[in-house]
């Protein structure tokens, strides 16, 4: 019996819980060199980042505290009709709990991924976010 492919939205919510959630440092640089592209730009309310930057933010992220996904809803998604590749928007809430001292705020975010068909691979292109805390 063939594998079916992941659909998009499946792609995004694995790669999200990859780079963000779940706790292996190695298993998301590995994600990140295979699954992310180096024109990445993410858009965070008025803050730009490149993929250069992007890079240290993740892993300072990581390193000082923990996240636990509460929600990741798909709101919307163009897929596109030529190519395994589009756009999803997801609203996300999250939970960080900081390592040094404990104290958990609560995150919400919409977010949209650009997912784009890069040689032979789906590719993370860009990340658009409103984010509240």
């Amino acid at each position: 019996m063939p594998v079916q492919p992941q659909t998009l939205s499946e792609w995004v919510t694995e790669l999200n819980d990859t780079l963000f959630i779940q706790p292996n440092d190695e298993i998301t640089l590995k994600a990140v060199h295979e699954q992310v592209d180096p024109s990445l730009v993410v858009k965070i309310n008025h803050n730009v980042y490149t993929y250069d930057q992007f890079m240290p933010g993740l892993q300072y992220a990581r390193s000082s505290g923990t996240s636990i996904q509460d929600t990741f809803s798909v709101i919307l998604q163009w897929e596109n009709p030529e190519k395994p590749d589009g756009v999803v928007a997801v609203l996300s809430k999250w939970t960080v709990k900081e390592k040094a001292t404990g104290k958990e705020t609560k995150k919400t975010n919409v977010i949209l991924w650009e997912v784009k068909w890069i040689d032979g691979k789906r590719k993370l292109t860009g990340q658009t976010e409103v984010e509240t805390v």
